[in-house]
């Protein structure tokens, strides 16, 4: 399901359409993204998680809602991917797809869909750890924002 944009219910639904590049970083990874504002940056951030832990083949099966609160748009951005780590590890699935519902300045809300990890129709690719302060980058101007984040492997 990698690769698409759906409509469900009048709201746009951020599938795998690139706007976001994985990084080396030494023994880790990471991800810049870029969006016009901060839902689709965090929508596209959450996109470029998911690639580094599966390679596309992962169905809608199961939605989970996130919340978090944060003091600062790098905590936010941190918080929010942290928190997507978390569901996937207690959870055991991987997901395809998020759709931001609502952001304010020390808040966000969404959801990510996917599906019930399956090994031998999966293809995992890094059991990511957690999201770093290390190097984070949360940028906002006329142009839109631009995030960069490293992960723990």
């Amino acid at each position: 399901n990698f690769g698409s944009e759906d409509r469900i219910g009048g709201a746009t639904i951020m599938s795998m359409k690139r706007k976001f590049k994985e990084i080396d970083y030494g023994g880790d990874v990471g991800i810049e993204a870029w969006g016009e504002g901060t839902a689709q940056v965090l929508e596209k951030a959450t996109l470029g998680l998911f690639s580094l832990m599966v390679r596309g083949g992962v169905s809608v099966r199961v939605e989970r809602e996130i919340a978090v609160q944060a003091a600062s748009a790098e905590d936010l951005l941190i918080d929010w991917l942290s928190e997507v780590i978390t569901t996937a590890a207690s959870r055991g699935e991987v997901y395809c797809q998020t759709q931001i519902r609502s952001t304010g300045p020390a808040a966000v809300r969404g959801v990510i869909r996917g599906e019930p990890v399956e090994s031998g129709r999966h293809d995992l690719r890094f059991d990511v750890k957690a999201a770093t302060y290390h190097d984070v980058l949360f940028e906002s101007g006329e142009d839109g924002c631009h995030v960069r984040v490293i992960f723990d492997l």
